[in-house]
């Protein structure tokens, strides 16, 4: 039992170790997506059906005080459901006009190149996780990737083609939201 535990810290855990602090040397691409790992969307959207499914089995069969908390965490394994639906929906087409994210299949969002004045790179030391920030020409955040999804260094790229300045801040996560 104490292994499978910590073989599940370990997955958990080790796709924090395994971002990157800096930009890997890559080639320019015109245009390329940006969403998050399929398989570990999917992964997550199957171990939340199972943990919804078996805590509301439970829910059903068991009569007792404790009926009431399986209810809760069936409930919670919905939330996580939602969320990971939304993950494995998340697409963000990027090319060198445009940026176009959609979220739920539905939610469209879409961003000018000319638009965009700054990219902001921040790194939190502990944690090793990497947020690429982009801001308009009023300072004010208006998209952000993480580096655990795919092709997300590709838009740093582009900017430093583009002639986009690029900041990098370390451990201030309180400056995302502005310039």
């Amino acid at each position: 039992m104490g292994h499978f535990i910590e073989f599940v810290m370990e997955a958990l855990l080790g796709l924090v170790k395994d971002s990157p602090e800096e930009m890997p040397e890559m080639e320019y691409r015109e245009h390329f997506l940006i969403q998050h790992p399929r398989k570990k969307t999917f992964a997550d959207i199957c171990a939340s059906l199972i943990l919804v499914v078996v805590f509301a089995l439970l829910w059903i069969l068991i009569e007792h005080e404790t009926r009431f908390l399986f209810l809760e965490l069936a409930v919670l394994g919905i939330f996580i459901l939602i969320f990971a639906i939304e993950a494995f929906s998340y697409k963000c087409l990027v090319n060198e006009i445009e940026i176009l994210r959609t979220t739920l299949w539905l939610f469209k969002k879409k961003v000018q190149w000319l638009d965009v004045s700054c990219v902001r790179v921040l790194e939190k030391t502990k944690e090793k996780k990497v947020t690429i920030c982009l801001y308009n020409t009023n300072g004010k955040l208006i998209m952000d990737f993480h580096t655990e999804m795919e092709n997300a260094w590709y838009v740093v790229k582009m900017a430093e083609q583009k002639g986009i300045q690029i900041q990098k801040v370390r451990d201030s996560l309180q400056e995302k939201m502005h310039l």
